[in-house]
């Protein structure tokens, strides 16, 4: 395998086939931050878009389109970061990349028009109006702080001005490592109002002079796992705490009128991908409710009105939306999918109107789409597909939900994609997602790597929910600590046995990827069953012990993991793949990005060593600039390419060499 892999006919498959999906320079395939007021004629969203090249990656602006339909407008030239509305519908806060890369401009909009801005140093990413329309607050991090994984798991740098040979070093202690609280008056400067020790990692206004935030008194990404509720004082700066949590909290969101703060709280993996039971707090009496919301694993809520929580989340299958009324402590469905689901990371939603909501609506063939709805009935807004999109999707198969039975009787989802026209068993890609407490819902193909190709020439694809996973309630995620690689991983197992026991797959051709929880079962999968043919781990964990000396997340492994990373012996040894060989020879391609600091890169040589010593060929490939889960471009064309090359290479003559390959020759 080539280290530039750019002439080969897998390459330029990949990129024609992106190139098309995505369409040319300028178009927006996709938007998050998705916002309008009921009483205004347009709506708010950040786009990406390519502006050169594919290998440039995209670019995030800020655009607006009308309620009534028509073609988005860019408002600005540079790197979006955040957007809030104000109360009123009538301003919006506009958080951008400036000139200077170590700062962050804040800029306040009306009807597009710039009013107002101020600069401040490091990254905007949180933003909150006061219920007054007075106030905003920014949750801004150091411009040295460590990016959560689902944004690439690595610190962010400055443009180095000293020589290049000087070495970095690194204290654990900083100012620019912290995530502070500001507010704004719009009249005044910016100021900060809160400092170390107290790191802030999300906040909202609650009433208009108190801020609910979550926070820690350390700034590493791991010290989010045992983040607390705190109230600020908006003039003073001063914390109390008024809520900690057995486990997680996500989405803190203050009441307008100051008496209860709404959350999220769940057993989670990741910060950003908190999912489980919308929680009230009473902060008159310091009680705690958790709200009944209809079965459903909440991800994201907003306030619509002073006592209505409006919520998004995941319920099996389905992607849902509601209200909860906090008085009367009923929640009612407004809308429920399979056929669609919306949403960047998890299911998202914002509230408009008395009833009506906003989201950015996907399927598997059908490209994301600006969509409001009301009373269950979803209105396309805009279409973000390219104009050659859809004769490339109609290529890719069609996806089902897809169900079968566990070694413990446990029934486990999943997601599965079908290339059209098959009559014979076909080879199969199962995709493993990260987490472990997320899940695959029935996303766009675009966001498939390598999968929507792969269907399209005749490929199944198994996208698994195993245990741990969201959208079945607590219990079910829960099932997955202390015994992650054990009980999941027969759930993995136990899917592909039902594929081919009912004669959809070839047994003989298995192929198994994902990327960070999903690197690590790729990676252990082959020790745990004869199954797999192939394995391309992406961002893997390879050996438990050193991930958790050299990981920003070790509380992660902590509390995944049974017994304790200061102990031999243990799961520490015993669900580390590096520390197994494979059951058979089984080639790998282990992929990993050089900066990234959720699984370092020395993970994926762990496996790599561990492969080889098997006897499976195998090659590594890391990317110098990429961070956690090879999200960017151009690594996720070329990984995509290279996993195109390797399961042709290996699938099709299981156990033998590849036409370029002798089998246990080392790849690097």
């Amino acid at each position: 395998m080539q280290r530039d892999f750019r002439s080969s006919t897998e390459f330029e498959a990949v990129h024609g086939f992106y190139g098309a999906l995505l369409g040319a320079p300028g178009h927006v395939f996709a938007a998050r931050s998705l916002c309008g007021h009921h009483s205004a004629s347009h709506l708010y969203f950040m786009g990406q878009s390519f502006e050169g090249p594919i290998e440039a990656g995209p670019a995030v602006r800020l655009y607006r389109v009308e309620r009534s339909g028509g073609a988005p407008e860019r408002l600005s030239e540079r790197e979006a970061r955040q957007i809030r509305l104000s109360p009123d519908g009538k301003l919006l806060a506009f958080a951008r990349q400036g000139d200077d890369p170590a700062a962050d401009v804040i800029e306040i909009r009306s009807d597009g028009a710039v009013v107002a801005s101020a600069a401040l140093s490091g990254r905007i990413e949180q933003l909150d109006w006061s219920p007054d329309g007075r106030k905003l607050l920014l949750v801004v991090a150091g411009t040295a702080a460590d990016l959560a994984g689902i944004h690439g798991g690595y610190a962010q740098k400055q443009s180095p001005e000293a020589a290049v040979w000087l070495p970095e070093v690194r204290l654990g202690e900083g100012d620019d490592l912290w995530r502070r609280l500001w507010v704004w008056n719009l009249e005044g400067a910016v100021r900060a109002l809160t400092a170390p020790p107290l790191n802030v990692w999300e906040a909202s206004w609650s009433g208009n002079d108190g801020i609910a935030a979550l926070v820690s008194d350390d700034h590493s990404e791991g010290s989010w796992y045992r983040a607390r509720l705190a109230l600020v004082d908006a003039a003073s700066g001063a914390a109390r705490t008024i809520h900690t949590p057995a486990d997680q909290i996500g989405c803190v969101r203050g009441s307008s009128g100051g008496d209860e703060v709404a959350f999220i709280q769940a057993f989670c993996s990741d910060r950003g991908l908190v999912a489980g039971l919308l929680s009230i707090l009473d902060l008159k009496t310091g009680g705690v409710t958790t709200a009944e919301t209809l079965g459903v694993d909440v991800t994201s809520i907003e306030w619509r009105t002073s006592t209505t929580v409006h919520f998004a989340g995941a319920r099996g299958p389905e992607t849902v939306t509601g209200d909860f009324t906090v008085g009367a402590a009923t929640a009612t469905q407004h809308w429920a999918s399979r056929e669609l689901t919306h949403g960047e990371w998890v299911p998202a939603s914002h509230p408009i109107g008395d009833k009506g909501s906003l989201f950015i609506a996907e399927s598997w063939s059908r490209a994301p789409f600006l969509a409001e709805e009301t009373d269950g009935r979803v209105v396309e807004v805009a279409s973000l597909a390219a104009p050659s999109a859809a004769g490339v999707m109609a290529r890719c198969g069609t996806v089902e939900a897809f169900e079968w039975t566990a070694p413990d009787g446990l029934n486990i989802q999943g997601w599965l994609v079908r290339p059209s026209g098959a009559t014979a068993p076909t080879p199969l890609l199962v995709d493993v997602h990260g987490g472990p407490v997320s899940a695959h819902r029935n996303r766009w193909l675009g966001r498939s790597r390598a999968g929507a190709i792969l269907a399209s020439r005749g490929w199944t694809v198994l996208f698994p929910n195993p245990r741990g996973s969201t959208g079945r309630g607590d219990g079910f995620a829960r099932a997955v600590k202390d015994d992650m690689g054990g009980a999941d991983a027969q759930d993995i197992i136990s899917g592909v046995d039902a594929l081919i026991g009912q004669g959809i797959v070839d047994a003989a051709r298995v192929a198994v990827t994902g990327t960070s929880y999903g690197g690590f079962m790729s990676a252990w999968l082959p020790s745990q069953t004869d199954r797999f043919a192939v394995a391309v781990p992406i961002s893997p964990v390879g050996d438990w012990y050193s991930q958790h000396r050299t990981s920003q997340i070790p509380e992660f492994d902590e509390i995944m993991l049974a017994t304790s990373p200061w102990q031999s012996g243990g799961d520490y040894f015993s669900r580390s793949p590096a520390f197994h060989k494979q059951k058979k020879v089984v080639p790998s391609l282990i992929m990993a990005g050089a900066i990234d600091k959720s699984t370092p890169p020395g993970q994926a040589e762990e496996c790599h060593f561990a492969a080889l010593r098997s006897g499976a060929p195998s090659a590594l490939v890391v990317y110098p600039n990429a961070g956690h889960s090879l999200r960017g471009y151009p690594e996720y064309i070329d990984s995509a390419a290279r996993i195109l090359w390797w399961l042709d290479r290996y699938i099709a003559k299981v156990g033998g060499a590849g036409p370029s390959q002798k089998k246990g020759e080392q790849q690097r």
